[in-house]
């Protein structure tokens, strides 16, 4: 399976950056600066303040100056790992209030909430004698590896899961996030006694939040350079550093790379046998046809939104050769906020159908409208959010 195989870097630099926040928030727990807070007669449950917070990161040297302590929890912010607990602060050296969303369960980026998921499954896993071993399989050894017919009857059992398919269809989501991987990577999740998988994700390494800056934008590795870290310099806040990976010389080229709509469309681009740009792997393990998604019987369902771009763009990658797909979303962008998701198909812009067209073109059509798209997407009826 190509798509297992080359699997995309956005998704492990994502879980890094996920990783240092889940990290972070347990030290910030254990070390009493997660509390409940009160201020003008109202209480704030499981909260840290941003003055006391930068206090710790410096001293238990996390990062090197107050500057960097705060443009790495702007990071998490971006990421949606903390928040300001009446959301209207970034965060700031300051007597102000934040929480971490898992303590108080407001995320909705289901990426984050899957990979929570995972981590939970992993230390709960870990604890289970006999469930994570090392395998020999075929003269190869696999360390702490599991099969995947015992993951499932697991899950089930641990409540995880209701029914067999919906413990496979967890294992197939959290596959396809990288959250685990098959020990050689040819196979997609599947209830097999002969199928070992293994955790992509390292839990148990130690992390500070000064890591943050050695990893790029996961939008910026696949020519998306939208500088979203670099809004953590606000007009009043210069000395704030850029995170490493932002380059602002790469900024002129950025129209060399993707059009507004984040479409791939670079002039020295070449095409492989399938008619696609030879950029990153696609996400999609299995492309649809469009006769498929317009079938009375597709699982696919229909869902429109609106995108107003901002100063950089849309936010947001797209492939295909017809149909078009969603290839990657700035999780910070005007897309992410609209609810586009990767691995939707575009059916239409603008009530246009655009399923049979390429990406190059379903890219000119959105940049024939003025600054504002309705799009219509097709959403897996496995992946749609029940309300």
């Amino acid at each position: 399976m190509e798509a297992a195989r080359e699997r995309t870097a956005s998704f492990s630099e994502k879980h890094e950056i996920y990783l240092i926040g889940e990290q972070l928030r347990r030290e910030m727990h254990a070390h009493m600066l997660i509390r409940d807070r009160r201020y003008h007669l109202r209480n704030y449950r499981q909260c840290f303040a941003g003055n006391e917070t930068v206090d710790w990161l410096v001293r238990c040297k996390h990062c090197s100056s107050r500057n960097a302590s705060v443009a790495g929890m702007r990071i998490l912010q971006n990421y949606g790992i903390l928040h300001h607990v009446c959301d209207d602060h970034k965060f700031k050296d300051d007597q102000l209030f934040y929480r971490f969303r898992r303590d108080d369960d407001t995320s909705i980026d289901r990426d984050l909430i899957l990979f929570y998921t995972g981590v939970r499954l992993y230390l709960k896993m870990m604890k289970k004698r006999g469930l994570v071993q090392d395998f020999i399989q075929g003269g190869q050894t696999y360390h702490n590896a599991f099969m995947g017919s015992r993951f499932v009857e697991w899950l089930i059992g641990q409540k995880e899961a209701a029914t067999r398919e919906d413990a496979i269809y967890l294992g197939r989501q959290m596959l396809e996030s990288n959250i685990i991987r098959h020990v050689t990577d040819d196979h997609h999740f599947r209830n097999a006694e002969s199928l070992l998988y293994q955790f992509s994700i390292d839990v148990d390494r130690r992390r500070i939040l000064a890591d943050v800056f050695k990893l790029p934008s996961p939008v910026s590795r696949v020519s998306s350079v939208r500088s979203s870290f670099s809004s953590i310099e606000s007009q009043e806040e210069h000395a704030l550093p850029k995170p490493i990976g932002h380059n602002e010389d790469m900024d002129e080229g950025f129209n060399d790379s993707l059009d507004r709509s984040g479409s791939w469309s670079s002039e020295n681009e070449q095409s492989n046998e399938h008619g696609e740009a030879n950029g990153p792997k696609s996400v999609m393990l299995r492309q649809a046809t469009a006769e498929e998604l317009e079938s009375p019987d597709t699982p696919y369902v229909k869902h429109r939104m609106r995108i107003i771009s901002d100063s950089v763009g849309y936010g947001f990658v797209l492939r295909g050769d017809g149909p078009t797909y969603v290839q990657t979303v700035d999780p910070t962008g005007p897309a992410a906020s609209a609810g586009l998701k990767v691995r939707q198909y575009v059916y239409a812009v603008n009530c246009v159908n655009v399923l049979r067209m390429n990406h190059k073109d379903v890219g000119r059509t959105i940049m024939s409208n003025e600054n504002v798209i309705d799009i219509t997407v097709l959403t897996h009826r496995r992946d749609v959010v029940k309300v």
